[in-house]
């Protein structure tokens, strides 16, 4: 698919060419009193995910509220998802490329999904 004429390579049109963020994927940010959120330049923790004094990296780096942003990002709909992705230039952290989507989708049995997005060309 192509938007501004620039193909995203997994068939989902990106507001305003931009693709997702790879930081909701790659770099959790612990702050110094256990607070996980999902991007380095959250000094308030506007992304915030949860505590780890209280839950595991496992359970908030993988639970319901992130898998849901990285959906959100991948459809193109940064307002659904963390509260500063809507201000956010996603420079810093890069672009998760088509083939991470890809492989994250399987890993987390949303194959379907995906190509249902594919086929909404």
């Amino acid at each position: 698919m192509t938007h501004r004429g620039r193909t995203t390579g997994y068939g989902v049109a990106v507001s305003e060419s931009r693709p997702p963020c790879a930081g909701l994927w790659n770099t959790p940010m612990v702050h110094v009193n256990g607070e996980l959120t999902t991007c380095c330049l959250d000094e308030h923790l506007e992304n915030q995910l949860g505590n780890l004094r209280e839950q595991s990296l496992q359970e908030l780096w993988h639970g319901a509220t992130v898998e849901a942003w990285r959906e959100a990002h991948v459809e193109g709909r940064f307002a659904d998802s963390g509260p500063l992705c809507t201000r956010c230039n996603w420079r810093s952290a890069g672009a998760f490329p088509p083939d991470a989507v890809t492989a994250w989708a399987e890993r987390t049995g949303r194959t379907e999904w995906l190509e249902a997005l594919r086929r909404k060309e």
